[in-house]
């Protein structure tokens, strides 16, 4: 498929750009041309007329007025006819053009340009006529005067070709030079691709200079800018989550090896054996669940997953969490209290799994025979399902729901780091969003999600 270069374009454009500048103002300036000829023409036969006039009022004979008329107008285009009342008639025409009759303008009736009378003759040239009455000695005489525009019209032909010209050697030269030009002025562009084409993962960070860059330009430099930053950002989170999973899987594959390793040294019972798989099968569980984990987290960064949404009452939803983990919580003697009410639209399954998350991790991280507290808020279109525990303020909360990021206080117990990360996706495939605050004494971890509002119940666990 051929595709028009952008210099070829804007050449086109401003060859027709000139076209319609050339042939508008070549038009303006030829009827600006004309009307000034034709107002010229008009004011020479007025003139003439008016002259006439005053020739017989100071008592000039009809007869002597061919004389004048010979000195003043040019015989080849001009055209003269006096018609005495009682006398012959005089008439000089040498046009070969035949004037009409016309009704004279009478003596008391000023000489203006409303009275001139106007026709096209059979070449194409414009005829001007004026019909006047006047004083004679004799009596009162008509005059016809006429202009035919032969002269104007071979002016306006020539002035027409030489405007066309003219006109046609500027859109030829716009033709040729805009090539030129245009390439000269895109070389920016052309600087700015350079610039791209160099960049890789160790220049994301680095600006592209806008200094240099025209104002047209600017839009597309700062895109540019924006564009390599999310890029340097999304590389840096790329980067730091391959060693972050490095290291994760690297301690239960190291774990396999030794053991198996070890047991391999010398013979084993049966039982030791025994023990050896069960010991293989939990290091691979919890493989398992980390790469499951990273593939949901992958999944739904790209919004690969369906929701299967429904309704569904919050405190009955939480109420089967708690009792899954009422064993778990009893270990440290804490007690898990609901109030929770209304319903709420989602995919019961993944919003389970993100309260799952949030409670095992309040268990883990507060003291014994703390009291766990688990609410609902319901405000215009939003739902707020949070769990508060006793607990210092965190260290870097801008990081707790970041992948494989774990806090000082959690570096020592189980857990990959994924469990935040998991809320927070869950969160934002609902359209809503994790979050964290100390208030009070009590870590609250929460859900931000649509939903319908609702009443409140009190349940305790």
């Amino acid at each position: 498929m051929y595709r028009s270069s952008l210099t070829l374009r804007l050449t086109v454009i401003f060859t027709l750009i000139m076209a319609m500048a050339c042939g508008a103002i070549s038009m303006i300036l030829y009827n600006a041309l004309r009307s000034e000829l034709v107002w010229r023409d008009d004011q020479t036969l007025i003139n003439r007329a008016a002259q006439f006039r005053q020739l017989l009022d100071d008592g000039a004979h009809p007869s002597s007025l061919p004389f004048y008329f010979n000195r003043m107008v040019d015989i080849r285009q001009d055209i003269l006819s006096i018609r005495p009342q009682f006398e012959q008639s005089i008439s000089i025409n040498h046009t070969g053009i035949e004037v009409p009759d016309i009704s004279p303008t009478p003596l008391s009736t000023p000489l203006s340009k409303t009275q001139l009378h106007r026709w096209i003759n059979a070449d194409d040239t414009e005829t001007s006529a004026l019909s006047f009455q006047a004083n004679a000695h004799g009596g009162p005489i008509t005059i016809t005067l006429a202009r035919v525009s032969r002269e104007r019209t071979l002016m306006l032909g020539r002035y027409r070709q030489q405007s066309i010209l003219l006109s046609l050697v500027a859109i030829l030269l716009c033709a040729a030079l805009s090539p030129l030009l245009i390439h000269r002025g895109l070389r920016s562009i052309g600087q700015l691709s350079k610039i791209m084409t160099a960049t890789n993962s160790e220049k994301l960070n680095l600006p592209v200079p806008l200094q240099t860059i025209p104002r047209e330009l600017l839009p597309l430099g700062e895109a540019f800018n924006v564009m390599r930053q999310r890029l340097s950002t999304d590389f840096i989170r790329l980067t730091q989550f391959a060693d972050d999973l490095a290291h994760e899987i690297r301690s239960p594959v190291n774990v396999l090896l030794g053991q198996n390793q070890v047991a391999l040294g010398q013979e084993r019972s049966v039982a030791e054996y025994q023990m050896l798989l069960e010991g293989n099968i939990e290091e691979l569980e919890g493989l398992s669940r980390l790469t499951e984990n990273i593939l949901f987290l992958a999944r739904a960064t790209h919004h690969n997953i369906k929701l299967i949404e429904e309704k569904f009452l919050l405190h009955d939803a939480l109420e089967m969490l708690i009792d899954y983990l009422e064993p778990v919580s009893e270990e440290k003697e804490m007690l898990i209290q609901l109030n929770a009410a209304g319903s709420l639209i989602a995919d019961k399954m993944l919003f389970q799994r993100a309260m799952t998350n949030l409670l095992i991790n309040a268990i883990r991280y507060s003291p014994a025979e703390d009291t766990i507290t688990v609410t609902t808020v319901h405000r215009a279109e939003y739902v707020e399902i949070e769990v508060s525990n006793s607990g210092e303020v965190l260290a870097e909360p801008d990081k707790l729901f970041e992948r494989f990021w774990r806090g000082d206080n959690a570096r020592h117990t189980d857990g990959s780091g994924l469990g935040l990360s998991l809320v927070s996706a869950i969160a934002t495939l609902h359209g809503g969003s994790a979050y964290y605050r100390h208030e009070c004494g009590k870590n609250i971890f929460g859900l931000h999600m649509p939903s319908q509002a609702g009443g409140t119940t009190h349940t305790e666990k």
